[in-house]
C-alpha cells in the first residue's frame, strides 16, 4: 500500500518547489488502455484489449488477441523491460538482450499473423557494443521519435538512442548514439516522454559536496544528461535493478526496486516528481507503492504515460514468470492485483501499455 505518511512528509520537505505543502496526488483516467505482453516461450505477443476488464476478472482471461511473426523469434530472449508502446503512432517495440529490435506497425488492429508490410526488424551496430554487452529496458519518446535502450557490459554502461525509430527499415543497422556519464555503472532503467529522458544506475562516481555514492536517477534530453539533474543518497532508498516508468500526464517517475537482491523490506515502488530533479541531490520519493512481502522480486514496470495504471513483472536472475502485477489508479493508492497467466510455462520479461486503445 502507499505510505501516506511518507508521501505527506515528502511533499512538505520539497519546500523549494513553487507550491504550498499539500498532498497533490490524485487519481486519473483508467479507461481505454490495452496491455501487450511478450511471451518468450512462444515468441508471441499476448494482447488484452481492455485493462479495466482484465483487472476486474475473477480469473485471468485468455488474451483477446495474439500477434505472431517469424521475425518475433529474433527477440525471443527479450531484454528485461525490452518492450514499449508509441501510442501516438500506434507502434509496438520489442528489444532482445542481444540488440535486435522488432517494430510492429498498426499494433491496435493486428491479430494473428502480422503482415510482413507491418513488421520490421533492425539492429544496433555490433561494432559499437560493450564487451559482453546485454540490452535491457527500452523506452520511446513519441514527441521526438527517439527510442532509448539500456546496455550493460564488462566495460561500462550506457543508453543507446535510436533516432527516427518509427521509420527504420528492415535490416537497418543503427550506429551508436549514446547517453552516459563517466563512472556510472549498472544502468537498468530508462523512461522517456515530452522530450525528457530519465535513467537509473546502480552506482557511479561521487556526486556533490557531500560526496554521495550509490544508486542514482538521472534526467536529461536526447543531447545528454544534466549535470544537476541527479537524485541519489540515503534518503532515496533506491536499490538494485531499478526499472522506470513515466507518467507524463501527472509528471511522476515510478522506480521499481528488486527487494530480494537489494536486501530491502520497504515498499518496492518509489515515485518521484519530475520537478524534484535539479534541486538537492539527496531526496526522498514523493510517495511509495506496493508491498515488500507481496512483491519482493519486482523486475519490470510499465506505465501508459497518460492513464493511471502501473503494471509490473516478477523476475529472479535470468528467470521470468507468467505473472502480471496490476495497479489500477496507483496515484489513488490502490493495492496491486496479481494475475497468473495460462499456461504456466509463459515467460514475461517485457510488457507495454497503449493508453489510446479506445
Amino acid at each position: 500500500m502507499i505510505s501516506r505518511t511518507l508521501r505527506g512528509l515528502a511533499a512538505c520537505a520539497l519546500l523549494l518547489l513553487p507550491f504550498a505543502c499539500k498532498d497533490a496526488v490524485t487519481s486519473g483516467s483508467t479507461s481505454g488502455v490495452a496491455l501487450y505482453a511478450f511471451d518468450s516461450t512462444t515468441s508471441t505477443v499476448m494482447v488484452w484489449n481492455d485493462l479495466e476488464a482484465l483487472y476486474a476478472a475473477t480469473s485471468t482471461p485468455a488474451p483477446d488477441r495474439t500477434l505472431t511473426s517469424s521475425l518475433l523469434s529474433k527477440v525471443t530472449s527479450l531484454g528485461w523491460g525490452g518492450s514499449c508502446m508509441d501510442s501516438q503512432r500506434n507502434l509496438l517495440y520489442l528489444v532482445s538482450d542481444s540488440g535486435t529490435i522488432v517494430r510492429i506497425n498498426r499494433a491496435r488492429s493486428q491479430t494473428g499473423a502480422v503482415p510482413s508490410t507491418d513488421i520490421a526488424s533492425f539492429s544496433l551496430a555490433t561494432t559499437d557494443r560493450l564487451t559482453n554487452g546485454k540490452f535491457g529496458q527500452a523506452a520511446i519518446d513519441p514527441q521526438t521519435d527517439m527510442l532509448y535502450i539500456t546496455e550493460n557490459g564488462d566495460n561500462g554502461t550506457r543508453i543507446w538512442g535510436v533516432a527516427n525509430a518509427s521509420t527504420q527499415l528492415q535490416d537497418n543497422t543503427i550506429a551508436l548514439q549514446a547517453l552516459q556519464v563517466s563512472g556510472d555503472s549498472g544502468g537498468t532503467g530508462v523512461a522517456a516522454g515530452s522530450g525528457a529522458v530519465y535513467a537509473f544506475f546502480v552506482d557511479g562516481n561521487p556526486v556533490g559536496p557531500d560526496v554521495l555514492t550509490g544508486p542514482r536517477l538521472r534526467s536529461g534530453t536526447q543531447a545528454g544528461f544534466s549535470a544537476s539533474g541527479v537524485i541519489l543518497g540515503s534518503s532515496t532508498a533506491l536499490g538494485k535493478y531499478g526499472s522506470l516508468a513515466l507518467d507524463t500526464g501527472n509528471s511522476y517517475l515510478y522506480v521499481a526496486r528488486h527487494n530480494t537482491d537489494s536486501g530491502s523490506t520497504a515498499p518496492p515502488v518509489e515515485v518521484f516528481r519530475t520537478g524534484q530533479f535539479g534541486l538537492t541531490y539527496n531526496q526522498a520519493p514523493a510517495f511509495t507503492l506496493g508491498s515488500a512481502t507481496a512483491q519482493p522480486d519486482l523486475r519490470v514496470i510499465a506505465h501508459p504515460a497518460t492513464k493511471d495504471w502501473l503494471v509490473g513483472l516478477r523476475g529472479q536472475g535470468t528467470t521470468g514468470y507468467a505473472t502480471l502485477i496490476l495497479w489500477k489508479a496507483p496515484l489513488g493508492g490502490t493495492d496491486a492485483k496479481v494475475l497468473a497467466v495460462s499456461p504456466s510455462t509463459t515467460v514475461f520479461r517485457g510488457v507495454a501499455m497503449d493508453g489510446d486503445a479506445s
